[in-house]
């Protein structure tokens, strides 16, 4: 797992093996209230990471994907979070999206 450290959110970039392949997902955590979200198919992350929006693999917050894909979007994820213009402007889409509800909005304990 990577972190990459934003103003008002975490955002972990996380890649494991399991039996089916290799799963990936990027978490967004807030910062104030410890709440957080997989935020990998959100329309800005997808177009970064460069996915086929057809393939079904790719609509749900975590993927099961193979171990060259896994790697792929691991270091693509963090060349692209580690831009402050982008960060800047998916933090303003993650308030926009908290605003109108559509987080997962679980509890990180």
């Amino acid at each position: 797992m990577t972190t990459i450290q934003g103003k008002k959110y975490n955002f972990e970039i996380v890649s494991y093996h399991r039996r089916i392949g290799f799963c990936f997902f990027i978490r967004a955590k807030c910062k104030s209230t410890g709440r957080f979200s997989c935020i990998n198919n959100l329309n800005a992350i997808l177009s970064e990471l460069g996915v086929d929006l057809d393939d079904p693999k790719f609509a749900d917050s975590m993927w099961v994907v193979t171990k060259n894909e896994s790697h792929e979007f691991v270091k693509t994820a963090k060349e692209f979070l580690s831009s402050s213009y982008f960060l800047n402007y998916l933090e303003r889409k993650l308030d926009e999206d908290r605003e109108a509800g559509e987080w997962e909005n679980v509890l990180h304990a």
